[in-house]
């Protein structure tokens, strides 16, 4: 990658750019980005999906999260970029080391398309105080990436209302009615998932993520829906029509923001880009706020719960006829010994994309299958490619997360699973770490609570023993849409933005996902998704219901780091998972499952 960093840096110099700045980011804002919008993967080698890259005329640097570190390390390795562990001690920001680093010959440069509108007001602070300049309108990028896939155009399709259990026309009365309260006269999101939420459509134009690329405008006469018009399907043109919904064309977006003047706009500037903002605070008074969209957006109603439900039970199935077909062909006598050869990581997915693929309503996975044996588990993002996937090996632990997209819903689940020999130190992790799982899915807690306040239940155990992951534990999850969805999180650390720390409320889905990394020796995450309900005997107090039932491996378990407790949970969460999933397996299958749901004791 050394070849696009000198590309790079001479595009710079002939535009007399000092600092370049890509993000792993859209003009969205979207976690997951098209092919098109790629730069920092492009420039670096990185394929993580969280990542800034830096680049100055001698150096270069990535900054990435704790799911990263590992994988980061490897990737970069030999391609002249330094990795900035986000969250590490002595690692700044971005904007703390730009700030430090400014100066009035800086000319700081990035897409106004692809940097946030709160980081790109805080960067262009922090060089123009220094008496530097900034330029977001030009990208040397695009000048040097010669074969740069295309902007994705994708097919959009309408969603029936048995479904999305609300119409398009009562979301835009709701968003009306919040923009009223907050004495807005217009309503602005470039958030692809709040845009396909309030129009009811759907497409994939984002791997993965049943959206497509769109901007919307709402005032309390109109509603524009910025999209390429192409794009829609003749059912999803007359539910728009019906909806009382103007189609424009995407790319004349910008110009309409431009357009804008004397309005009161609110807008989510941690979801829409630099340059929206540039066009739109010029003429008009902003209202920052988490977008009223997002919020009605993460609360789902009661087709959507049931919905979930429904895609959760059959995904359960097919997880669980994977775990009968791998554990049963790797744990067999002669496996390995024949002339089949060891089944690897990609034949492992490859298995189980194909097992949700045969569903009826299946759409497309939610997220690429991570599927990873012994030491490569330990990357919590690790990804299989064919050329370099382990063979799995009748010993150790092997971990899958995985989800798909269907009609009806959105699905995550992780499980470890034993293989054969374990360690003791792989049977403590393992333990520890679905203890954690099943404490959070048990917790009771009174109205108000947020997901810091939760996070303990799910790393208590493993702290009593010295042990922590590095991530979050739980993460909301749409309802066919992104499989990643805010504002609601469980999380250790505060949220940067204390206005997305929201208390848990009745139809909020978050996954559950504790786990236990060791370098170079094995990883262990063990995910259940639990939908927020009211607890059925104390007023004011909530709890979860889970949502995934696949079993959990009894094999690796030590009992001795269980409590009575523990194991009653554990027995508990089995029962139902043998008499929710069993009856929709054959025989054989069947009868695994009563063996792998045994009840434990000790």
């Amino acid at each position: 990658m050394r070849e696009q960093l000198t590309l790079l840096r001479e595009a710079m110099e002939r535009h007399g750019i000092t600092a370049w700045i890509s993000m792993c980011r859209d003009a969205h804002g979207s976690e997951y980005i098209g092919a098109h919008d790629e730069c920092v993967r492009f420039l670096s080698g990185f394929t993580g999906d969280s990542s800034i890259l830096l680049v100055l005329p001698e150096k270069a640097y990535l900054w990435t999260d704790g799911r990263y570190f590992i994988q980061g390390e490897r990737e970069l390795k030999g391609s002249g970029v330094e990795l900035m562990k986000l969250g590490e001690p002595g690692v700044p920001l971005l904007e703390e080391f730009i700030e430090k680093t400014a100066s009035e010959r800086m000319k700081l440069g990035f897409s106004g398309r692809l940097v946030g509108a709160h980081q790109g007001s805080r960067l262009a602070r922090a060089v123009i105080g220094k008496g530097g300049t900034v330029e977001p309108d030009r990208d040397p990028v695009d000048e040097i990436w010669k074969d740069r896939p295309p902007v994705s155009g994708e097919p959009v399709w309408a969603v029936p209302e048995k479904y999305t259990g609300r119409s398009t026309k009562d979301k835009l009365k709701d968003l009306r009615k919040k923009m009223k309260e907050a004495d807005a006269s217009v309503f602005v999101t470039a958030a692809l998932d709040e845009t396909a939420w309030i129009t009811n459509l759907r497409g994939s134009d984002i791997n993965c993520n049943p959206v497509f690329l769109s901007y919307l405008i709402l005032t309390d006469r109109s509603c524009r829906l910025y999209v390429r018009k192409q794009a829609l399907t003749d059912k999803a043109l007359a539910a728009m029509k019906e909806a009382r919904v103007k189609v424009c064309d995407y790319d004349s977006f910008p110009a309409a923001l431009s357009a804008l003047s004397g309005e009161t706009v609110l807008m989510d500037m941690s979801a829409v880009n630099y340059d929206c903002w540039l066009r739109v605070s010029g003429q008009n008074s902003v209202k920052d706020a988490v977008s009223p969209a997002a919020l009605l957006k993460c609360v789902k109603n009661e087709a959507e719960q049931k919905c979930m439900r429904d895609c959760h039970l059959r995904d359960g199935v097919w997880l669980t006829k994977f775990l009968y077909r791998l554990k049963t062909a790797v744990t067999a006598p002669d496996y390995g010994k024949r002339k089949d050869r060891y089944l690897t990581e990609t034949d492992a997915a490859a298995m189980l994309d194909g097992l949700r693929a045969s569903d009826p309503k299946f759409i497309s996975l939610s997220f690429p299958t991570i599927s990873a044996y012994g030491p490569n588990a330990a990357l919590p993002h690790y990804f299989p490619v064919e050329e370099t996937a382990a063979k799995i090996l009748p010993k150790g632990l092997y971990l899958v997360d995985s989800g798909a997209q269907y009609t009806d819903g959105t699905t995550d689940v992780t499980r470890t699973v034993a293989l054969g020999r374990t360690t003791k130190e792989e049977r403590r992790n393992y333990t520890l770490t679905v203890v954690g799982m099943l404490n959070l899915m048990n917790a009771v807690f009174p109205r108000g609570t947020r997901g810091m306040n939760l996070d303990t239940f799910a790393r208590q155990a493993l702290w009593a023993r010295g042990l922590d992951f590095n991530h979050g534990t739980g993460h909301g999850v749409g309802c066919l849409l992104n499989v990643h969805e805010g504002p609601a999180s469980v999380r250790t650390r505060p949220n940067p933005d204390a206005r997305r720390d929201i208390p848990f409320e009745p139809g909020m889905v978050t996954s559950d996902e504790p786990g236990v990394y060791v370098e170079g020796s094995h990883g262990i995450r063990t995910e259940n998704l639990l939908l927020c309900v009211r607890h059925p005997k104390y007023d004011g107090f909530y709890c979860f219901e889970s949502l995934t039932y696949a079993p959990l491996d009894p094999d690796p378990l030590d009992l001795s780091v269980m409590t009575d407790e523990d194991l009653d949970r554990f027995n508990a969460y089995q029962t139902q998972v043998r008499k929710k999933i069993g009856p929709k397996l054959n025989e054989e299958e069947r009868n695994w499952l009563i063996h792998e749901t045994r009840e434990i004791r000790r």
